[in-house]
């Protein structure tokens, strides 16, 4: 992650970015769906986590085959993370600066190799984050995260 985050951006402008796939957009929209959920203001890595568990794709399977469910997930969240009270609701889905970061990095990676950015590749760019919070989540649902980040990296070569 580089040391300045940028400023949180407009879902929009992730979801017009041809650098990623319609499978990735699909789970940014869930993330966004799980920040309203929870009564968060911004998109952020934890709420991307608890969609790529839900997903009905193979990165999802992997992450439940892991150990952990998207309830588990959203649940210790919710205790991490306390939830904004409704007044501070944003009028328009903003994506958080970690998240911005790690979605840019994503994306130059994918560029540089001529690919989009897949679900398996969100995944593994939120794992390498040992200091974030999905880390955590997945810390504290006992996942054996050397074993999904090699689960995973199969899923990223297919």
């Amino acid at each position: 992650m580089t040391s300045s985050l940028p400023k949180p951006r407009p879902l929009a402008s992730f979801l017009a970015d041809e650098r990623f796939s319609e499978e990735t957009k699909a789970l940014v929209r869930s993330a966004a769906a799980e920040t309203t959920r929870l009564g968060h203001r911004f998109i952020s890595g934890e709420h991307l986590l608890i969609a790529l568990i839900a997903s009905d794709g193979p990165t999802g399977q992997v992450f439940r085959e892991a150990g952990t469910m998207a309830e588990q997930a959203r649940s210790r969240v919710e205790f991490i993370v306390p939830h904004d009270p409704p007044f501070l609701a944003p009028k328009e889905m903003n994506v958080g600066p970690r998240l911005i970061a790690l979605l840019e990095d994503v994306a130059e990676f994918a560029e540089e190799l001529e690919t989009r950015v897949e679900a398996p590749d969100l995944a593994l760019a939120l794992l390498r984050d040992r200091e974030g919070i999905p880390s955590r989540v997945l810390d504290e649902c006992h996942v054996n995260t050397r074993a999904l980040i090699q689960r995973l990296r199969l899923l990223q070569r297919d």
